[in-house]
């Protein structure tokens, strides 16, 4: 149904005005070209006060235009009226609408919002908006926006949420010689997601890059159509809006550091969406992604005429994972024919301030044809010898010539300074070349690359989850009304009992009710830990209810059962405690492991640097259901911490397949038990390879507050 939204044959427009400075105005104004560009194409403007505008007759309602039905209606009139006329266009037999209007759940009106779907449900017309910008298709001069005219036919098409960064977006355009295949400003997503639009744009001969602005996602759906369209598509998403509600009244350390931006990361990585966090980094990758091959390797080869910003590159490769590898001895035989003695044939290659056009033509044609390099930076400092535009002439001949030979290079340039390389950067650009005022910028794009062509090709693998649920399913059918018994009061001693009864090793331990049966218990055990056990005290350690290797157990357990007592007595909290629990004191590198159930999403798993740290140093990746093997790895590699998991400095190497293991079942676990809210392991104690490891400490949320 989108393509009669993006490819109609006749528009009706709803609020027409022949008032400049009206949206109804602008809006038959950019339609125009739509006929202009073919004659076919069918123009009706609709607004009782008026018999004509901008030249077309114009009706009093769609029900009177003439043709039988209307492809697509753009409607800009006052919120309160867009249900009438939404209704009329249902009875007319229009396929697909763009609502304009403002006015709807923005300022709090979602009745009226309610309405509108409501409507457009009833007479099935695919609803894009309201409060938007509108939509372009730049190949058939559909422009039924109120942005300014910009046809540049491209490959890149741009949804956004927003249409203040669409305006300025084409605005920037002509600056970089941009292209667009479609524009898409959503608004408040009555009906028209961005999942609708990715899936339409798989066979969109026309899009090449899709680039997203993100404040929300509402359906789950998103992940599964990114993954399809990435496999063949590179999408770039910005998401806009960080939440602060997901850190309030939550009572885990997964939820509070779930936070919005946490999730739409784990998201988008699921979704195989590379993300990126300023409008800069947006633009730059846009203009790279239209213009470029992808960059299959990680190998750049540098060309510069002054090396501190050479050194400066080279600094930057080893932050975003790029090499610097030896060019081939062909290579390095042809250049020091040509270099001067006082150039260094390494790499990055320095051609020396006096370097000229012609030094850079010859090394770039030494080095396209150099099967090390998958990648070009070009940089350039203003130097008396060196001419930035006939540099810049070089550099866009050496692309014409790598896209002639169908080489897979990518190129992109620096040229760094101001007044004098203003001409040769827009220059480059205008001919498809992204240029950047740094090198660091180029490098850090040239990664993006890179890691697209990576993750375009990762595939799961879901044998080893689907044995996991299998498991975990019989698990649930044979000890059904013990699991509903654990739950019914998730303290930390029936938690851990829950996490055992699946497969998730937990430390030996007794629930004692008197200090006799924890001195007992403690001489069976060995060195303990203490703490107290009650499901209305979460954070034990918080209050002093944990006691490691207490000397006198008696003591200890008077200490812990006093404490708690106090805690819930300010609460209001009477016989809130069940006992102390007695534990085997164990050790292993601290994590923390975590569960959460998103409205959107649904079960969300959080790995990361444990312990009492956690809020503190936030080193923590998150994974969206379904996690396999492959993912729960990928994930797990994303922490800063990781390289401690892998062993350095003497340290040992961590069991990080035991890790894995435990994501992967704590995942399941939340598909299979819905009410279970959250699920927070904290310490998850890691072992030594091979050793496995155990749960230090849990707590479980349940729907019921539990």
């Amino acid at each position: 149904m989108l393509e009669h939204i993006f490819n109609p044959k006749s528009v009706a427009v709803i609020g027409a005005s022949n008032t400049k400075g009206k949206i109804g105005y602008s809006l038959m104004k950019n339609l125009k070209a739509f006929v202009e560009y073919n004659p076919e194409n069918r123009l009706y403007p609709v607004n009782p006060k008026y018999r004509e505008v901008l030249g077309f007759k114009c009706y009093s309602s769609i029900l009177e235009i003439p043709e039988e039905s209307i492809d697509l209606a753009v409607i800009a009139v006052p919120a309160e009226y867009v249900a009438k006329v939404l209704e009329e266009c249902g009875k007319k037999g229009v396929k697909g609408a763009v609502v304009i209007s403002a006015g709807f759940s923005e300022v709090g009106n979602y009745h009226l919002e309610e309405e509108i779907k409501t409507i457009g449900r009833k007479y099935n017309i695919r609803i894009i908006g309201p409060n938007c910008l509108g939509i372009i298709n730049m190949y058939n001069r559909l422009n039924a926006s109120f942005s300014k005219g910009y046809f540049k036919e491209g490959n890149i098409a741009f949804i956004s949420q927003s249409g203040a960064l669409i305006t300025a977006v084409l605005d920037i355009a002509p600056l970089l010689n941009l292209g667009f295949s479609k524009v898409v400003s959503l608004g408040n997503k009555v009906d028209v997601q961005e999942s609708d639009i990715l899936e339409y744009l798989i066979e969109d001969d026309t899009t090449e890059v899709v680039v997203l602005y993100v404040e929300s996602i509402k359906d789950r759906r998103f992940i599964e159509c990114a993954r399809e369209l990435a496999k063949v598509k590179p999408i770039i998403a910005l998401k806009g809006g960080r939440s602060k509600e997901g850190a309030k009244a939550i009572s885990s350390h997964t939820g509070s550091l779930a936070g919005d931006i946490q999730i739409y990361n784990g998201v988008f990585k699921k979704g195989k969406v590379l993300t990126v966090e300023t409008f800069e980094e947006l633009v730059n990758l846009m203009h790279l992604f239209s213009t470029q091959p992808l960059m299959r390797g990680n190998r750049l080869a540098i060309v510069t005429n002054a090396g501190g910003f050479g050194v400066l590159a080279a600094d930057s490769c080893r932050k975003y994972n790029l090499t610097l590898p030896n060019f081939e001895p062909s290579t390095e035989e042809k250049l020091r024919k040509y270099l001067p003695t006082t150039s260094s044939i390494s790499n990055p290659l320095d051609l020396i301030g006096d370097a000229d056009a012609s030094r850079y033509r010859y090394v770039l044609e030494a080095l396209i044809e150099d099967k090390n390099i998958e990648g070009i930076l070009v940089i350039l400092s203003p130097q008396e010898m060196t001419k930035p535009i006939e540099v810049a002439e070089v550099v866009v001949d050496i692309k014409k010539e790598i896209e002639r030979r169908d080489l897979s290079k990518v190129i992109v340039a620096s040229f760094v300074g101001g007044v004098s390389i203003k001409g040769s950067k827009s220059y480059l650009r205008k001919n498809g070349v992204p240029a950047y005022i740094s090198p660091e910028n180029g490098v850090k794009v040239l990664a993006r690359s890179y890691s697209y062509s990576v993750m375009k090709i990762y595939e799961d693998s879901c044998e080893y989850l689907e044995s996991i649920r299998s498991q975990m399913i019989k698990i649930k059918e044979e000890n059904l009304d013990i699991i509903r018994e654990l739950l019914s009061n998730p303290n930390e001693y029936n938690s851990k009992r829950f996490l055992k009864l699946h497969g998730i090793e937990v430390p030996r331990g007794y629930l004692a009710k008197t200090p006799e049966e924890a001195e007992y218990y403690s001489s069976v055990l060995g060195e303990v830990v203490m703490k107290i056990c009650s499901r209305y005290i979460l954070h034990k350690s918080d209050i002093g209810c944990v006691i490691v290797k207490p000397e006198n157990i008696r003591e200890a357990f008077y200490e812990i059962i006093k404490r708690g007592k106090e805690y819930l007595r300010k609460r209001g909290i009477e016989d809130g405690i069940e006992g102390v629990l007695v534990e085997e004191y164990v050790q292993g590198m601290e994590l923390i492991l975590g569960g959460k159930r998103d409205k959107v999403f649904g079960p969300v798993i959080m790995v990361g640097l444990g312990g009492v740290f956690v809020e503190v140093i936030k080193d923590v990746s998150f994974a969206i259901h379904p996690v396999t093997r492959e993912y729960a790895l990928d994930v797990l590699k994303e922490l800063k911490s990781y390289k401690v998991l892998e062993g350095i400095r003497g340290h040992p190497r961590r069991d990080i397949n035991f890790v894995v293991d435990t994501m992967i079942k704590l995942n399941v676990i939340m598909e299979l038990y819905p009410e279970i809210r959250e699920i927070d392991i904290n310490p998850l104690f890691v072992r030594e390879e091979g050793k496995g490891g155990c749960v230090g400490d849990v707590l479980i949320i349940t729907e019921d507050g539990g």
